[in-house]
């Protein structure tokens, strides 16, 4: 018979204890257990967002309308549909051949198949690196809505997932799949930071993430120009939900915490300055921690993830690995702050804990958000330190970039 092996823990620690010690971050799902158990017991919750886009499916094939504040089909709880009409018309394309059954079942391979995706990799894959104990805290911030509502963005973090593994074969299918994501959730395009951190030359980077943007943005564009009243009808809406009732976790949740209005256009210049500021902080990280590919696709996931301006439960499976990264490569730092270098998963599991508390006690709305923030007040830390203490290491590629381009020139 072999002998199971646990690790030994510091202090005075009985036999009998340690198994459970081994095993105490599976707690960190019992957010995510009991609020599936809750949904199902309120089973009229199950699908809603799924119900959002089959029911404007079925209203683009009557030629009805599809925004409206109490969106209304036989047999359906449909939450509204914010999305550009052309999702309701592939919707429509698809329950015209397969009807509304037949496409639930379609649906439901493609966002099973993506919520497994979004949970195993992150958190148990061996490839995906961390040891698995200190990556399942992360899972405090799994959600039973981003798992139980069937919003289509489980579907589309998928997507862009399983492209960012594969990049090796090419990064053109990454890029496609972050461009299908932003005909959606034009927020998607955040994770071109997976691009700006890569290992490849600045101009083939750069030529990627403009490809990206112009790709992303073209239905978006099109609609604005081309929509007339049904745009007004679309953007009302959205800006109902984005700045109203659910302006998430994110920027846009920690204005609305201490009494900011998202719409505002000063708490936009200023999501553009922290957009700038993590960009950077990435930039300085990957080179100064000296990370290789791998690290870097998990921490351009974990950073685009936090750029969501309107984080929602299902835009934050993906936060984990690449924090967790971070927490461990800067531990061998030197120079001021030795505190923070050195206990950097301390720092992030105490957020996990404090995430974990709030949910616990039904104060997850306030909770979560700090979690978050605390995070990217992390991120931006390392990122400053980072900077200060090896800039000309950092600039390095950039200086040489630079006068390769002015002798071109010249």
């Amino acid at each position: 018979m072999v002998k199971l092996n646990l690790p030994r823990l510091p202090g005075r620690t009985s036999p009998a204890l340690v198994p459970a010690l081994y095993w105490l971050p599976v707690l960190f799902f019992l957010p995510l257990i009991v609020g599936i158990i809750a949904k199902l017991y309120r089973s009229k919750y199950i699908f809603s967002e799924y119900q959002s886009v089959a029911c404007a499916g079925l209203k683009a094939l009557q030629g009805a309308p599809i925004y409206a504040l109490d969106l209304q089909c036989p047999g359906m709880r449909a939450a509204s549909f914010v999305y550009l009409p052309g999702v309701a018309q592939v919707a429509a394309f698809f329950e015209r051949i397969l009807t509304e059954p037949g496409f639930l079942v379609l649906y439901l391979v493609f966002y099973l198949a993506a919520a497994a995706a979004l949970i195993y990799f992150p958190l148990f894959a061996r490839k995906t690196p961390g040891n698995w104990r200190d990556k399942l805290p992360f899972a405090v911030f799994l959600s039973s809505s981003a798992f139980m509502l069937g919003n289509i963005a489980v579907i589309l973090h998928g997507l862009v997932l399983v492209s960012a593994l594969a990049i090796e074969i090419s990064p053109w299918l990454f890029i496609a799949a972050v461009a299908v994501a932003a005909w959606v959730k034009p927020t998607f395009l955040t994770y071109l930071m997976v691009i700006l951190l890569l290992d490849i030359p600045l101009r083939r980077r750069v030529g990627l993430m403009a490809t990206g943007i112009l790709i992303g943005l073209l239905p978006l564009a099109h609609f604005i120009l081309t929509g007339g009243a049904l745009t007004q009808q679309w953007y009302a809406l959205l800006s109902h939900y984005v700045y109203e009732v659910t302006p998430g976790v994110g920027f846009f949740g920690w204005t609305s915490l201490i009494g900011l209005d998202p719409a505002h256009i000063g708490v936009k210049l200023a999501y553009l300055v922290f957009a700038g500021l993590i960009s950077l902080s990435g930039l300085a990280l990957v080179k100064g921690l000296q990370l290789n590919r791998s690290e870097r696709i998990w921490l351009g996931l974990s950073l685009a993830a936090l750029l969501i301006p309107r984080i929602m439960s299902e835009d934050i499976c993906l936060i984990g690995p690449g924090l967790l990264i971070l927490a461990n490569k800067s531990a061998v730092l030197t120079g001021r702050g030795q505190g923070v270098l050195r206990n950097g998963r301390g720092i992030v599991l105490a957020l996990c804990v404090f995430a974990l508390a709030g949910a616990l006690t039904g104060l997850a709305d306030y909770s979560e958000p700090v979690a978050l923030l605390g995070l990217c007040l992390y991120v931006l830390w390392l990122g400053q330190h980072m900077i200060r203490t090896r800039l000309p290491y950092i600039l390095a590629p950039y200086v040489m970039f630079a006068r390769k381009s002015e002798t071109a020139v010249n």
